[in-house]
């Protein structure tokens, strides 16, 4: 953490923030939330929260998330209860913390476009909006992801083929005594890959997998390792919130193109009658955003970052 940050955070942490780590995962789960269909949900906030340095308060109602990014950046992000809630007065009161802290401008990102007008109609700021489809979510539905007609889907049925013609593949369900086997994968991913790319998206997913080894309950979260030749192949993490709606949390393979198998399998055999599945952002990375359109026909989710500066700065 570079000490612009720093600061930040340490100011954060004397007026009650605290870190949303796995001693905290059970108040942030337990927040009676209004955003239901957004993949930031309590085991992404948890998951990431040391490798992001994230800070969490309850404030009048709000569930206040502080992030600190790889480039040096911050913002809060905001979510909000069932209840009555009053928009104005947190934002206020997180304004005022951001100048304690030595920002002239409150950042507020992941604002779901139904809320959007509420943040714009605020008093007493001047607002700015933006929109980054890095950070705007895939949702499909389970027919949209079986559906394997058409020359669109002519690869996907390639690969899906290649794989259910093996017999050489093994997929064990993960549960609270074996998900320890996803860091075997993570190791194996690294040794492959440059760490300094992984961290310029997001950070090192093998930091969350092993808070989520710590979290891990198999009464909430389900799972898969994929074994091809009695070797790990790959794993995948997700979560079947109701009836209505599922997350998929975690995927990382490190043989090629076994993450659509993965992929397929569970929305086959473990989500075939949800009518939302939420696989995330693609994080502006080329390759992931052309993977996850081919996956199936979706909702792109948007997502907006709105910046709040006192009118008063202006006169």
């Amino acid at each position: 953490m570079k000490v612009k940050q720093e600061k930040i955070y340490n100011c954060l942490y004397n007026k009650g923030f605290l870190p949303a780590d796995k001693e905290n995962h059970e108040i942030i789960k337990n927040f009676n939330s209004d955003n239901l269909l957004y993949e930031l949900t309590p085991c992404l906030i948890v998951t990431w929260s040391i490798e992001l340095n994230i800070l969490y308060r309850i404030i009048d109602g709000f569930l206040c998330i502080a992030n600190f990014y790889p480039d040096e950046s911050f913002s809060f992000y905001i979510i909000r209860p069932k209840e009555k809630h009053n928009l104005q007065h947190i934002v206020d009161i997180l304004y005022s913390i951001s100048l304690e802290a030595g920002l002239d401008t409150l950042t507020i990102w992941n604002i779901e476009e139904r809320f959007l007008n509420d943040y714009i109609k605020l008093g007493g700021y001047r607002t700015e909006t933006r929109y980054d489809d890095s950070f705007s979510e895939y949702v499909y539905s389970s027919d949209s992801m079986l559906n394997l007609k058409g020359g669109e889907n002519a690869e996907k049925r390639y690969q899906l083929r290649k794989f259910y013609n093996k017999s050489n593949i093994f997929l064990e369900p993960i549960t609270k005594k074996n998900v320890n086997l996803c860091i075997d994968i993570e190791n194996k991913w690294c040794f492959t890959q440059n760490c300094d790319l992984c961290r310029s998206f997001v950070g090192c997913s093998k930091k969350s997998i092993e808070v989520m080894i710590d979290i891990f309950d198999d009464d909430i979260y389900q799972g898969y390792f994929g074994i091809i030749d009695r070797k790990p192949a790959g794993y995948i993490i997700f979560e079947k919130y109701n009836n209505e709606l599922a997350y998929i949390y975690f995927i990382k393979t490190i043989v090629s193109n076994f993450s659509i198998y993965l992929y397929y399998y569970i929305v086959e055999n473990c989500l075939k009658s949800i009518k939302q599945i939420n696989n995330g952002a693609d994080l502006g990375k080329k390759g992931l955003q052309l993977f996850k359109k081919r996956l199936g026909s979706h909702l792109l989710l948007k997502k907006y970052e709105c910046s709040f500066t006192r009118e008063t700065s202006y006169e």
